[in-house]
């Protein structure tokens, strides 16, 4: 009896910390896909270039998260500079691509990331893909064709191109993520963010004078849309499924048009609205019971 008692206490304790970490996971989706307005905002508003925003915000993440730097400690750090790498990529070329193309073209790109996790996860961790992830995943993908082959312009090649690569680095990172098992969340989004803002520093060089409203701007969009997600994001993946954790961001992509189209009237093309359905399709196909 007792042994079924530790057994159920084990059981409902790894159920409660599968939950924590959903949800971890789903409230950095939400954050995040503030990321296209805040972008936006500084180009139209306050002409900010994509170089001095990508960088002035991994630098304002890092300062507010700089705190738990000592707790680095004790963790991988081959992995936590791999990852760091990666991070620089998605953050790096995501804004680059929300800059050069539509907002919604750019976040829609960008989540191709969940095939490669789905892929990576089997591969690198040896998880079983059931026939609704894969399904969800399928749809995914779906979606994110129908917008790359109904708004291709030419003149967004660079964005366009852009998105792609943020996807790749995104899935690196996931998948880096899942296989982290030691350093402090907090400590390590810190050093992805000083490490990002150091590496894209010499892009960004000569075109860090913004005004200071700007600025408040820039610093605000680290806090809260990068710095602190990402923290949710690292803590959330040490109990969530590598896959799972890249479809509940799926919700990123969902809103992240939304609040440009409300903020700065960018209305998305109609095969856009149809792949947004696509992949709001797949996240009801893996989660709906």
């Amino acid at each position: 009896m007792a042994v079924h008692n530790v057994k159920g206490r084990l059981m409902g304790e790894r159920e409660s910390g599968s939950v924590r970490g959903h949800l971890m996971i789903l409230v950095c989706a939400v954050l995040w896909s503030f990321g296209g307005v805040f972008v936006k905002v500084l180009r139209q508003r306050y002409g900010v270039e994509a170089p001095a925003i990508a960088c002035l915000r991994s630098a304002a993440a890092a300062v507010v998260l700089g705190w738990a730097l000592p707790r680095l400690k004790g963790a991988q750090l081959g992995r936590a500079c791999a990852s760091a790498l990666a991070y620089t990529v998605v953050v790096g070329s995501f804004v680059v691509a929300v800059a050069g193309t539509t907002a919604a073209n750019a976040i829609f790109l960008q989540y191709a990331y969940p095939a490669f996790v789905g892929v990576g996860a089997v591969v690198f961790f040896r998880e079983r893909l059931g026939g609704r992830t894969i399904l969800a995943l399928a749809l995914g993908l779906a979606g994110v064709a129908t917008i790359l082959a109904f708004s291709w312009r030419p003149e967004e090649r660079t964005g366009l191109v852009c998105g792609f690569a943020s996807s790749i680095a995104f899935a690196i990172l996931a998948l880096l993520q899942r296989g982290t098992r030691r350093g402090d969340p907090v400590a390590l989004s810190s050093f992805y963010n000083l490490a990002a803002a150091v590496l894209l520093l010499p892009l960004a060089w000569g075109r860090l004078s913004i005004s200071g409203e700007a600025l408040i701007v820039v610093a605000a969009m680290g806090i809260v849309q990068l710095g602190l997600p990402y923290v949710l994001f690292i803590r959330g993946l040490r109990s969530v499924p590598a896959t799972d954790g890249a479809l509940i961001t799926l919700a990123e992509p969902i809103l992240n048009p939304v609040w440009v189209w409300l903020v700065v009237s960018e209305t998305p093309h109609w095969s856009t609205l149809a792949g947004g359905g696509f992949i709001l399709l797949a996240l009801l196909v893996r989660f709906a019971r």
